[in-house]
């Protein structure tokens, strides 16, 4: 998929116009490959801010149904948010394929590499599907007669770079020099000390 074909599942014209909560739903969501380039393409031609609004609405959204007691799972994807929250806040054409690609890998856990395990209360039938559709599945089952069992444990095997979680985290802390008031402005090595390091969300025997 290009440019111009991706414009066209989203019913807009130019990237200028992925404006709308809805909109942005749909690239997350479609089934079709999205391709990083065309990801990259479509970011550098976005309002940062109007971009970063999005993300940050869109996992908001996301969010609020991760089962009550899945903290792991709400953890991951409030980081994940964070990532790429940041990431899309950046104003210049390396920022925006740095956080293309960080969302193609987003967009192939979510909707095709993650697992989790289903089990249907009434039937006793067990399915297995991606975190998609199991987060669509719980959102909709209030809503019907089905019941569900979630095992979301295999979901979790997402790894975030631990240099770029820190920041991003701390990106709403910093004042208008870019340090907080309890900031050394000579750190960062904590950082740099552990940009090879990534976070692991499975689970470990330890």
């Amino acid at each position: 998929m290009d440019i111009d074909e991706l414009l066209a599942l989203l019913d807009i014209d130019s990237p200028q116009d992925l404006v709308y909560f809805e909109q942005f739903a749909e690239l997350m969501e479609t089934p079709k490959d999205v391709p990083f380039e065309t990801l990259a393409a479509l970011a550098e031609k976005m309002d940062s801010d109007v971009l970063s609004e999005l993300v940050e609405g869109y996992f908001e959204d996301v969010m609020k149904f991760v089962p009550d007691g899945e903290d792991e799972l709400y953890t991951l994807l409030n980081n994940i948010a964070t990532t790429l929250t940041t990431m899309a806040s950046g104003n210049d054409e390396d920022s925006a394929r740095i956080f293309a690609e960080e969302l193609y890998k987003f967009r192939s856990w979510y909707l095709f590499d993650s697992t989790v395990h289903l089990k249907e209360l009434s039937a006793g039938s067990e399915s297995e599907m991606p975190l998609m559709e199991a987060l669509t599945a719980y959102r909709v089952q209030s809503f019907t007669d089905d019941e569900y069992d979630f095992d979301f444990s295999e979901s979790l095997d997402y790894r975030l770079d631990e240099y770029i979680v820190s920041l991003g985290a701390l990106a709403g802390d910093y004042d208008d020099d870019g340090y907080d008031d309890g900031d050394d402005e000579t750190g960062g090595d904590e950082y740099e000390d552990s940009y090879d390091e990534d976070l692991d969300y499975s689970d470990s025997d330890d």
